[in-house]
């Protein structure tokens, strides 16, 4: 059902695969775990988690279930505001590989731009130090806007594979994507689905109608498109799967364009750890 072939290769020569699986809040040990297991199933090969989600180990029991070899399966977590510094970052990944119960992760992400800017050099250069040490395959960031992508330029020649942001037809983000575009970051969408919140509009519906495809798939689709890697959260295996299918069929060039008047700067986050100076 998924491509193989669906990868985006980064600055660093790794690739990444297009489209994943979102595990923010799949957190019940029955419930969670049969999701991940459906989603790998269906093959989906990319789980994306983070240390704050607090269901790392939920994911490794998983993989282990799955039968699949570690190598078969991308796996992205990410280090929260506390786990940010010299020491503090090298201790984090060493908790995440337990829970992960692995010795390697392919993508590890800053979550945040810390409130406190110096945090930021000493977190940097340790994440770069595990990408050397071959317990991080690639390394990014998430929630960093162009400000903060920046700030981080100026302290480090060495740039982030990845920029992982809200991004969706309702917030589609162009500056932010023409800017990491340009300085060889790739950005992924988290919420690529606005949560379900705006799926009832005319223009999904009638492109739904169009392709006899449901409007959550022509927003992913619009996605990857673009060649946004995504990963869309599920619990339900149904929807799992018709997630995962949207490789046969093609948005028109114009119907891409439709698609993206749609942007109204929506955001379904409601947190950030400093709004004031996020942007």
């Amino acid at each position: 059902m998924i491509s193989s072939e669906t990868k985006i290769r980064l600055n660093n020569g790794t690739e990444l695969p297009l489209f994943g699986f979102g595990a923010y809040k799949v957190d019940e040990e029955e419930s969670g775990e049969a999701a991940l297991l459906s989603a790998l199933a269906c093959g989906y090969r990319h789980i994306d988690t983070a240390s704050i989600y607090g269901n790392e180990e939920l994911v490794g029991n998983a993989l282990l279930r799955s039968g699949l070899n570690r190598s078969e399966v991308y796996l992205t977590t990410k280090l929260w505001l506390d786990e940010q510094g010299e020491k503090e970052t090298p201790d984090a990944l060493e908790r995440s590989l337990r829970k992960l119960k692995t010795d390697y992760v392919d993508l590890y992400l800053m979550h945040w731009p810390h409130p406190d800017s110096t945090r930021l050099q000493p977190c940097w250069e340790s994440m770069q130090s595990l990408l050397q040490s071959g317990k991080c395959k690639a390394i990014g960031v998430s929630n960093f806007s162009e400000r903060r992508l920046s700030e981080l330029f100026e302290i480090s020649e060495f740039r982030p594979a990845v920029n992982q942001v809200e991004f969706n037809v309702f917030n589609s983000r162009s500056e932010l994507e023409s800017f990491c575009r340009a300085a060889g970051v790739v950005l992924q969408s988290y919420s690529p689905l606005a949560r379900g919140q705006k799926l009832d509009h005319p223009l999904l519906r009638s492109l739904a109608e169009t392709y006899q495809k449901t409007e959550a798939q022509v927003m992913l689709r619009w996605c990857v498109q673009l060649g946004v890697p995504i990963i869309p959260k599920s619990s339900t295996p149904k929807r799992i799967r018709d997630n995962a299918d949207i490789f046969d069929f093609e948005l028109k060039e114009e119907e891409m364009a439709q698609l993206e008047q749609l942007n109204e700067n929506f955001e379904v986050s409601d947190w950030v750890p400093d709004p004031d100076n996020w942007y």
